[in-house]
């Protein structure tokens, strides 16, 4: 598997957390559409983080009956979600 490796320190990114959240926005940023589950690395130099080693498909999805109950939980039990916005063009 390809490591991630920081352009500016030129070193190899190094695993900060394992199993983070990451919750892919829709409806411009205004709904979760998506759940994912990924690893946060960091630049032990700069400390640049980067979402990376995302699975293969996401784990709930909007529409899922249960998706809401899903975020909650997470919540509560402070699971690390990183919210992965839509970029808005001018």
């Amino acid at each position: 598997m390809p490591r991630p490796v920081c352009v500016k320190c030129e070193v190899e990114l190094r695993p900060e957390e394992n199993g983070v959240v990451v919750a892919e926005m829709f409806q411009q940023n205004k709904e979760v559409a998506k759940l994912w589950y990924a690893d946060l690395f960091k630049c032990p130099i700069c400390g640049i983080e980067v979402i990376y080693g995302f699975g293969n498909a996401a784990f709930k999805h909007h529409f899922d009956e249960d998706f809401n109950a899903t975020l909650e939980e997470l919540k509560k039990n402070g699971k690390h979600i990183i919210y992965n916005k839509e970029l808005k063009y001018a």
